[in-house]
C-alpha cells in the first residue's frame, strides 16, 4: 500500500497537485490540484482514476473503456492506451480539481464533461489535435 493508498483509507479523500503531463491540458503539471475520492463500485468511461501499476507507481488516468474485470487507460495527453488495468488495482477516483483557483466538480460541470467526451472519442482525433498544438507552440506544461 503506498502513501496515498493510506491517506485517502484513512480519510475518505484525497487532495494533492500531480507532477507529470500525462493529464495535460485537463490537469496541468505541478499546477493544478485534484481531489481523489474512495470509488463507489467500478468506475464508468470518461472517470479519472488513481490506480497502482505492477510496479507500484501510482497513475492518474482516464478511463476509456470498461471491460468485465479490467480497464483500459489512457492519459489525456498521450496516444497508447493501457489495457487491462484490473478493477482490483483502481484505489481513488478524481471528483474534481482546481485550476487557476477555480474548482471544476468532474460529476456537475457541463463543460469540463463535454470537453472531455469531445478529447476521448478518438486517439486518432487525440494525436492530430495534439500535433496541431506542438506546430502552433502549445505544449503540455
Amino acid at each position: 500500500m503506498n502513501d496515498y493508498q493510506r491517506v485517502l483509507q484513512k480519510n475518505g479523500v484525497l487532495s494533492f497537485t500531480p507532477g507529470g503531463i500525462s493529464m495535460w491540458p485537463i490537469i496541468s503539471n505541478r499546477a493544478d490540484t485534484v481531489i481523489i475520492e474512495v470509488p463507489k463500485g467500478i468506475l464508468k468511461k470518461y472517470d479519472v482514476a488513481f490506480y497502482t501499476r505492477e510496479s507500484g507507481q501510482p497513475v492518474l488516468h482516464r478511463v476509456l473503456k470498461v471491460n468485465e474485470d479490467s480497464y483500459d487507460m489512457c492519459g489525456d495527453s498521450q496516444t497508447a492506451v493501457e489495457k487491462g488495468v484490473p478493477h482490483s488495482a483502481v484505489f481513488g477516483v478524481m471528483t474534481g480539481y482546481y485550476k487557476n483557483g477555480k474548482f471544476i466538480d468532474c460529476r456537475k460541470n457541463v463543460f469540463y464533461k463535454c470537453v472531455v467526451r469531445l478529447w476521448s472519442c478518438s486517439i486518432f482525433l487525440r494525436r492530430c489535435l495534439l500535433k496541431a498544438f506542438s506546430l502552433v507552440g502549445i505544449k503540455a506544461k
